[in-house]
């Protein structure tokens, strides 16, 4: 088994994924960066460096997950950490939204999630680790035209706490993020067809501002390697906007 420690980062070629392996690299880890872009998320480690390798990887693809962390096993022997941060996002009218929306929805989130940590149980059970999950304050707020994104992320602050207290006892702690309005490509795809208005949430947010990437990541980085008493937990990382009651 190497001594370097390992971590998985899913839908890691670029937003908060690249935001979160770059911090864990920084930390020492090297990096698994899966996403199911294939050439981005080589080109993502091979900026990455320090042992990182890209991995084309469907979350949504029960098979293709069980590669994954076939392939983690068999080329690095170990797994610490896993952030399972994959995701989409298309805010729509919930009477406009397809079957086949909401299954993807659901199935890269929610079940994502599911598969990549039912995945690793086995890798990170040898020596103990952690899992650290992307939920949303989506999953604490209503916001209108987000059924299936909201949905989803609730469901993964539920699992977040179920999985945290099966698995305490293999020395593995289960957390998440719940980042709010945070800057990445996603949230700038959805400004520019005219869905969001940062001028809004920069008024409605205490702190005055969207949060940047890197400031997720450190989140991530904290529940991921420092914080090892803590287990369980859904720690919203949002510059105030879920206790702002401002008029």
């Amino acid at each position: 088994m190497s001594e370097q420690r390992v971590a998985v980062v899913t839908g890691a070629a670029k937003g908060l994924g690249f935001a979160d392996a770059q911090r864990l690299a920084a930390g020492g880890y090297a990096v698994v960066v899966a996403d199911l872009d294939g050439a981005a998320a080589d080109e993502a480690a091979a900026a990455l460096g320090g042992g990182a390798i890209g991995v084309k990887a469907d979350v949504a693809d029960p098979a293709a997950v069980d590669e994954l962390f076939a392939r983690v096993d068999h080329d690095l022997g170990r797994l610490d950490v896993l952030v399972n941060n994959a995701g989409i996002s298309y805010p729509e009218p919930t009477v406009d939204v397809t079957e086949e929306r909401w299954q993807r929805m659901i199935d890269i989130h929610l079940g994502g999630t599911f598969r990549c940590s039912r995945a690793a149980y086995p890798l990170l059970a040898r020596q103990g680790g952690a899992i650290v999950n992307v939920s949303s304050i989506a999953a604490i707020l209503g916001a209108g035209k987000r059924a299936s994104y909201s949905a989803a992320k609730g469901g993964i602050a539920a699992l977040t706490r179920d999985l945290a207290i099966e698995w305490a006892a293999d020395g593995i702690r289960v957390n998440a993020v719940a980042p709010g309005v945070i800057e990445t490509e996603i949230l700038t795809e959805n400004i520019e067809r005219g869905l969001l208005d940062p001028a809004t949430f920069d008024a409605r947010i205490p702190l005055g501002r969207m949060g940047r990437p890197e400031e997720i990541a450190d989140a991530v980085y904290f529940l991921a390697d420092t914080a090892t008493y803590v287990t369980g937990q859904v720690i919203v990382v949002d510059g105030g906007f879920t206790v702002s009651f401002a008029w």
